[in-house]
């Protein structure tokens, strides 16, 4: 009998590569938004911790110059801050845009499976009827033989 061939199998492989190819993808923008948001956490702690000082120091002695030069530092803490959390919407936005090509492809590579698995089975079923016929055909010059 001759071996199942399936003529689509480079356009499948094709496909997982490229599935693979957007899951790295995936995988290292989320690994850059987990970055980030590691970043958002440093800094909104360092402001925590700077506003908490400042409520010390303030309470102990009252310097305008330190007060001018804790205020510009807090503002540049609360930019640098919205300018981190603004690029962790923008990276959350790029991971879901690579995510829908995932899907996308997982579509395309599962269509083509489908095709397979389908002619696999009818491969199968002609396979077996070919079979069939082919014992038949040994059974009944058997039977002849054997009557004869």
């Amino acid at each position: 009998m001759n071996k199942f061939r399936f003529r689509l199998e480079v356009l499948l492989d094709l496909r997982k590569k490229k599935e693979e190819k957007i899951k790295l993808t995936l995988a290292e923008k989320n690994h850059e938004v987990l970055s980030a948001v590691k970043l958002v956490n440093e800094l909104h702690d360092g402001l925590k911790a700077f506003q908490e000082n400042e409520k010390t120091s303030r309470s102990e002695h009252l310097d305008p110059v330190m007060l001018r030069y804790s205020i510009t530092y807090r503002y540049a803490l609360k930019k640098k801050l919205t300018d981190a959390i603004r690029h962790v919407d923008d990276l959350k936005a790029e991971a879901f845009r690579i995510q829908k090509e995932l899907i996308a492809a997982t579509q395309k590579r599962k269509a083509v499976e489908i095709v397979k698995e389908k002619r696999l089975i009818e491969w199968k079923r002609k396979n077996h009827i070919v079979e069939q016929n082919f014992n038949d055909d040994i059974s009944q010059q058997a039977f002849i033989r054997n009557k004869t």
